[in-house]
């Protein structure tokens, strides 16, 4: 019935249109998890791989931003497509052959599945399970040398040896990030590998700081910890959610010399969070809109997210 109610939403932009997405698997209501059958590449110790498998998703987000603004789809450059199989992009960049009908309108596909980038531990093991850490990147526009700049961020990360970690870093489309693509790419990596459910951590900067608070706000059963840095405070101030993730430990980072995100706001965030919640740090930098490389390289910060369990 669900289905059924999902699929008659759809019905009057198929009659009344010409055009098609880049994406037909329709999302399940709510946050029922959707699942697709997905192929993953062979996952190997120390590895860094790709998976697409949930852009076949049509997702009916409500982020209208995009269309408001009349936002520019930057994947449709030349070299800057984020569905290629390849996790770093670059000389061994292979554009994807997306095999896309003559209907579809590919400025439509933020309304898709997330693609997501898995970094696998040293001594990797399949039989053993790990911690996820999944990281929200920032911005809106993307182009070779931020997608790459991500990849850095991501190899930037203190991992313990004796307590690694599976990283988790998936590419956005639309403004803000969404908590039900997050719980389906979150249900088809527990499908896959063996993760312990007890520590899966949130972490993200600048539009994946705010992001970090939007999903974790929605999905308040699934993360052990979040540690949101710099995080934007528009398009709406984040400061809303505080009570939805007040019973989380959180790390929260910001420069005061940030001239892009504003630090009054974090500051504010903390103010409430701090009367609500416990296991709250405020960590104050002068690093600008930027240094969050040096967050996530330091082992006292790193540590201190995974020594948090559900």
């Amino acid at each position: 019935m669900k289905n059924l109610l999902s699929i008659l939403l759809f019905i009057p932009y198929i009659i009344f249109s010409q055009e098609c997405m880049p994406c037909e698997i329709i999302a399940n209501p709510n946050m029922e998890i959707t699942k697709v059958n997905s192929k993953w590449p062979d996952v190997k110790n120390k590895s860094i791989v790709k998976i697409n498998s949930l852009t076949k998703i049509i997702y009916q987000d409500q982020d209208d931003y995009w269309e408001r603004y009349n936002m520019r789809s930057w994947w449709m450059r030349d070299g800057h497509d984020p569905w290629t199989e390849d996790p770093v992009w670059g000389d061994g960049y292979k554009k994807p052959d997306l095999n896309f009908n003559s209907c579809v309108n590919d400025n439509y596909r933020w309304k898709c599945g997330y693609s997501y980038v898995l970094r696998l531990p040293e001594n990797f093991k399949k039989n053993k399970r790990y911690p996820l850490v999944i990281f929200l990147h920032g911005g809106v526009n993307s182009d070779t040398r931020r997608l790459n700049g991500r990849i850095r961020t991501v190899n930037s990360f203190h991992i313990p040896k004796n307590d690694q970690y599976i990283i988790a870093s998936p590419i956005k489309l639309g403004i803000d990030w969404s908590a039900k693509k997050i719980q389906d790419m979150i249900a088809e990596i527990y499908s896959q590998l063996k993760i312990d459910k007890k520590r899966v951590y949130l972490t993200g900067l600048s539009m994946g700081g705010r992001g970090t608070f939007i999903v974790a706000s929605e999905l308040s059963n699934t993360f052990a910890a979040i540690m949101p840095l710099s995080p934007h405070h528009t398009p709406y101030s984040y400061i809303s959610l505080a009570e939805k993730v007040s019973h989380l430990p959180t790390f929260l980072h910001h420069s005061t010399n940030d001239k892009t995100s504003k630090f009054s706001v974090a500051e504010d965030m903390f103010s409430k969070l701090s009367k609500i919640n416990d296991n709250v740090v405020f960590d104050i930098g002068n690093f600008g809109h930027s240094g969050w490389n040096k967050i996530y390289s330091n082992p006292k910060h790193i540590e201190w997210l995974l020594s948090w369990r559900k």
